[in-house]
């Protein structure tokens, strides 16, 4: 069972946080690699264990299945993280076109906004 958990942050910590999702995953994919390899060694070999070769397969797939879900997450994070920037660029760049306006048009402006 898959349970979702959420924590806060600064801002200016998300992508540190996001290197640590990431860096969790580090012990699962050697282990994943040295099963993948371990694989290709029984389909080499003299003797094929099917069953062993079978429980191998089934671990090896769940380990990716975790490794691209936490992929996913923090790919979601750091759009998040991404979107925010833009927002933030977007109303700075908003406020300062608004205090290049003369008077009368930045009053206009800011009624119209209101109006909305």
């Amino acid at each position: 069972m898959r349970v979702k958990l959420s924590y806060t942050a600064e801002i200016d910590e998300v992508p540190i946080e996001a290197a640590l999702l990431l860096g969790n995953l580090a012990d699962m994919f050697l282990e994943s690699i040295e099963l993948y390899r371990e694989m290709i060694g029984d389909l080499n070999g003299e003797e094929l264990n099917s069953d062993k070769f079978h429980k191998n397969m089934v671990t090896l797939r769940g380990n990716l299945g975790k490794i691209d879900a936490r992929c996913v997450e923090v790919e979601q994070v750091i759009s998040g993280l991404g979107d925010y920037h833009r927002q933030v660029r977007q109303l700075v760049l908003q406020k300062s076109e608004a205090e290049e306006l003369p008077r009368d048009d930045a009053e206009t402006a800011e009624n119209d906004v209101k109006d909305d």
